[in-house]
């Protein structure tokens, strides 16, 4: 609230460009807020369960049994449901034989036997598997755990070969780093290494390590792939055979993505101060411009200024600017041409007497009126005939096609105007469109940059930072261009006093106590008033000062056409009848195990394998 002292006015007033810019503000936020959500979206859906590091070493013993052990590095991610621990589902396995031991981040954890899935053998018979079931059934886990489970496989060597599902087709998540250790205390010849969904002869690399070891490596593994081993013994080593590398120990290799909330969290504070950084650039940078006055009062140099703060203790004035429309007025005030500076035009054409309105207010009576002179600007009667066309009176409030088509052209002369207008300065316009253009490609564009950097740092993926980081820029600097790129719009010397005048006359009009009306006021008097009003977005405010001044000028049926029932309802029947048509159309809508193929060379023709996921 304002408040005055004799004449001026301090304090902040509602302009229609600061009302507009507390609309960007609220768009702004809840924009913002929506890029929060979607970077938390997908970075859950990035964050999916994996295994970071599957680490696997075997060693054959002479007897032809198999000791394994494996280290699974099992990142939960972000799964919808409790997750208690991990499983692993093992063909093959006898509880009796197994000698099974489970450690979860170097520390004992509880684990059963249970019942898994089937699984296909070799010889093409499906078996249940017996499942290694790992964790607490009354607690939970999160993020990024190392688990170490060993166990036996019996009469893995047969007829001096071996035939073993290194990792299982069965396994529900995708597995990176994936190293695998044979050792064998005879000599041992890889034949065949083979990858893949099961069935796959996809080859990969086995590498002999020495007389009795091979070692196999490789990057990844999607879900359901696994690794098939086929090798051949040889001669017998002489005091054993070689030792399995050192198992991983210590802490998971890796660390848990940061949380959905905490990524969205950064996601909004940074998006949302890139916006207000480049609002408070765009006001800068669009700072209008005014003469100074020279000591002897003769025009002094150009500089650039914040008219708002300038008019910050501006004389309210009591008398309509000279050289400008009430409808220019109001979009030199507001910076871009709405419905309320339509109808003020209407108002503005009835007061100098080329129309009367009368009728019930929400459903008005436009009535041509004829002049023996043309208007000053011959576009006036161009407009009134494509508004009325052919008509001398017609009816607002219903959709009329002959109305819509006209007031559509007198919209885009009044934004002609606002373009070409030597009000403000070309150059600056031209840039404020192509910021615009701008910032509505970069925001869409920023969004998607923003979903896919959010994905992959989901997935642990380092170069997510930078994709998330340019699309948060793009989403905050490219939506505040395309809200307020106006704001480049300086005014010219000209367009700056005009916009002091008029903001001098709102006010005015906005302050009650501020009024010096005359003691009577006429018909033209209120209709110029009202034009104005309507103009700059003050249509309600006016119901409180037209009708004490109506009933002064006697109530004339002139003046009552100027009363704030026709303004407001002005502006709701030109709406209505200048709504588009109603559309016509109509719409109407309406982990499982793998298995071997018995071939002997493919992925799954072996013993072991399995799978595994959590629980």
């Amino acid at each position: 609230m304002s408040t005055v002292h004799g004449t001026r006015t301090t304090g902040r007033m509602r302009t229609p460009a600061r009302r507009r810019r507390r609309f960007t503000w609220v768009k702004t936020f809840f924009l913002v807020l929506l890029l929060a959500g979607v970077v938390a979206l997908f970075r859950a859906t990035g964050n999916a369960e994996r295994v970071t590091t599957l680490w696997v070493g075997a060693e054959v013993r002479t007897d032809g049994s198999m000791r394994v052990t494996e280290v699974i590095d099992y990142d939960f991610g972000s799964p919808d449901t409790t997750r208690h621990g991990i499983y692993r589902d093992i063909p093959d396995l006898s509880e009796d034989t197994a000698k099974v031991a489970v450690t979860m981040d170097g520390h004992r954890v509880p684990w059963e036997f249970d019942v898994g899935d089937y699984y296909q053998k070799p010889d093409g018979q499906r078996e249940l598997a017996e499942r290694i079931k790992v964790g607490d059934p009354d607690g939970s886990v999160t993020g990024l755990h190392r688990y170490r489970v060993q166990y036996t496989l019996t009469d893995v060597v047969k007829r001096g070969k071996i035939a073993w599902d290194a990792v299982g087709t069965g396994w529900q998540v995708d597995r990176a780093n994936v190293d695998i250790h044979v050792v064998a205390p005879y000599r041992l010849t890889p034949t065949r290494c083979v990858h893949g969904s099961n069935g796959s002869e996809d080859p990969c690399t086995a590498r002999a390590t020495g007389p009795g070891g091979i070692d196999i490596a490789l990057d990844r593994l999607t879900g359901h792939e696994g690794v098939t081993l086929y090798a051949t013994n040889g001669a017998e080593l002489t005091g054993g055979g070689p030792a399995l590398p050192a198992a991983p120990s210590g802490a998971a290799v890796g660390t848990s993505a940061h949380g959905s909330f905490w990524l969205a969290s950064l996601a909004f504070v940074l998006t949302l101060g890139l916006a207000i950084g480049t609002v408070l650039a765009l006001k800068f940078l669009g700072r209008d411009r005014i003469v100074r006055e020279s000591p002897d009062g003769t025009p002094g140099r150009v500089r650039r200024v914040s008219l708002e703060r300038l008019a910050a203790r501006l004389t309210p004035s009591s008398v309509p600017p000279e050289g400008i429309t009430p409808a220019q007025g109001g979009i030199l005030l507001a910076e871009r041409v709405e419905k309320h500076h339509q109808v003020a035009w209407l108002f503005g054409l009835a007061a100098d007497g080329h129309l009367t309105i009368t009728g019930d207010p929400q459903r008005p009576w436009l009535i041509r009126r004829e002049r023996t002179a043309p208007a000053d600007d011959p576009l006036v009667d161009s407009l009134l005939d494509g508004i009325f066309g052919g008509r001398t009176a017609f009816m607002l409030g219903t959709r009329d096609q002959v109305f819509t088509s006209g007031w559509q052209r007198l919209s885009r002369e009044l934004f002609d105007w606002q373009r070409t207008s030597d009000l403000w300065d070309g150059r600056t316009t031209r840039l404020a469109e192509v910021a615009r253009t701008a910032g509505i490609v970069a925001t869409p564009l920023g969004f998607v940059l923003a979903a896919v950097g959010a994905y992959l740092l989901g997935g642990r993926h380092s170069s997510g930072w930078y994709v998330l980081l340019p699309g948060l820029l793009a989403v905050g600097a490219g939506f505040a261009l395309w809200l307020r790129s106006w704001e480049l719009r300086s005014r010219s010397p000209r367009g700056s006093e005009l916009w002091l005048r008029v903001e001098a006359f709102r006010r005015h009009l906005a302050d009650p106590s501020a009024r010096r009306e005359p003691a009577d006021p006429d018909d033209g008097h209120l209709a110029v008033h009202t034009a104005w009003a309507v103009a700059l977005g003050m249509a309600d405010e006016w119901q409180h000062i037209a009708e004490p001044q109506a009933a002064t000028a006697g109530g004339s049926s002139r003046t009552s056409n100027f009363l704030p029932g026709y303004a407001l309802g002005l502006i709701t029947a030109s709406s209505l009848s200048s709504a588009p048509p109603p559309s016509s159309s109509s719409s109407s809508g309406g982990g499982g195990g793998g298995g071997g193929f018995g071939g002997g060379s493919d992925v799954g023709g072996g013993d072991g394998g399995g799978g595994g996921g959590s629980w």
